[in-house]
């Protein structure tokens, strides 16, 4: 057998057990499942946790739902969508635009396990420290990037960085018609990498709260192995997980879709040179400049326009440089 065929092979075997696993799983009273789905109208880009801004509450007492940001991490959010699949429920997943490009085959496996998918931003920039014209530029690639690397309309779902928003990116949102979702229960699994720590920490928040949006973050090994024994303890409790799903997908700029294609095509061209190269953790991409072009953009009515005084030259437009090989 040729080298190169057998390590195909090895990696099929090394997959196929994960699949089967997945797809064989029970579903039945023990599990933990779905209690209902709950459809989001994001017209006018609603805000949701469990009250905030005078929103009525999302859930009612007794409920939750599970979201995980900064993914997809093939080796952790692989783990997460198995421990999901063993206890039959459904999650909404806040990706981070760099990181489905760098991985596409795995956004569409959360999409296919019927989970929920939404946007984090084009790189986790904490919008409120950038300019508007550059925040609009995270929100919108990290938009394209998720939705071309999946193939389909995702739902228009955001979550700030870092939970930090100010006037410019809310207005933003809304005129987007893209609902933002803040969170009642943070794991903190950022900083807490044991398991069992993070398990008791996040039981012990929802046995207090009984209520609301888990953050969970899929990119970390510590909380892929937490999940497990976290959604036993929250069928224990006697909670129960609601779906978001969106009413409609979200729509998409020409601009940024462009970008986001060039971006995937780049990605296709290098992993076909060297099919067998290590992938990176998310896929190597020019920093911003200091300065960033004006973009003039077509969106749904009121229209997005940012102020003239943002426009710089050609060569200061991150746009045009960030596809550069050599950086």
């Amino acid at each position: 057998m040729r080298p190169v065929a057998a390590v195909a092979l090895f990696l099929c075997a090394c997959a196929l057990p994960l699949q089967l696993s997945i797809a064989a799983a029970p579903c039945g009273p023990d599990k933990l499942g779905v209690s209902r789905t709950v459809t989001i109208d994001a017209v006018g880009g609603p805000h949701f946790a469990t009250a905030h801004k005078g929103n009525k509450p999302l859930l009612a007492d007794g409920e939750v739902v599970l979201t995980f940001d900064d993914g997809p991490s093939r080796t952790n959010t692989r783990l997460v969508l198995a421990a999901l699949a063993a206890q039959c429920t459904k999650a909404t997943f806040f990706m981070v635009g760099q990181m489905a490009i760098a991985d596409p085959a795995m956004v569409q496996e959360v999409a296919r396990q019927g989970h929920t998918v939404g946007t984090h931003t084009w790189s986790h920039a904490r919008l409120s420290s950038l300019s508007e014209v550059k925040a609009q530029d995270e929100i919108e690639l990290g938009l394209s990037a998720v939705q071309q690397a999946m193939g389909k309309p995702i739902a228009p779902f955001f979550r700030f960085p870092y939970l930090r928003d100010n006037a410019f990116t809310v207005s933003h949102l809304q005129k987007r018609q893209i609902a933002d979702f803040g969170i009642n229960i943070d794991s903190r699994d950022f900083e807490i990498r044991n398991s069992e720590t993070l398990h008791k920490r996040v039981i012990a928040d929802v046995s207090a709260h009984r209520r609301g949006i888990i953050l969970f973050h899929d990119i970390h090994i510590s909380t892929a192995r937490a999940i497990p024994a976290i959604l036993a303890d929250i069928k224990r409790l006697g909670l129960r997980v609601v779906h978001l799903q969106p009413k409609a997908g979200a729509e998409t700029l020409a601009e940024y879709d462009a970008l986001a294609r060039k971006a995937l095509e780049r990605r296709h061209i290098a992993v076909t040179r060297n099919p067998l190269s290590k992938r990176a953790v998310a896929w190597p991409l020019a920093p911003m400049p200091a300065k960033t072009a004006a973009t003039t953009i077509a969106a749904p009515p009121p229209a997005v326009e940012p102020p003239a005084a943002h426009a710089t030259k050609p060569e200061e437009d991150w746009k045009s440089r960030i596809w550069d090989p050599t950086h």
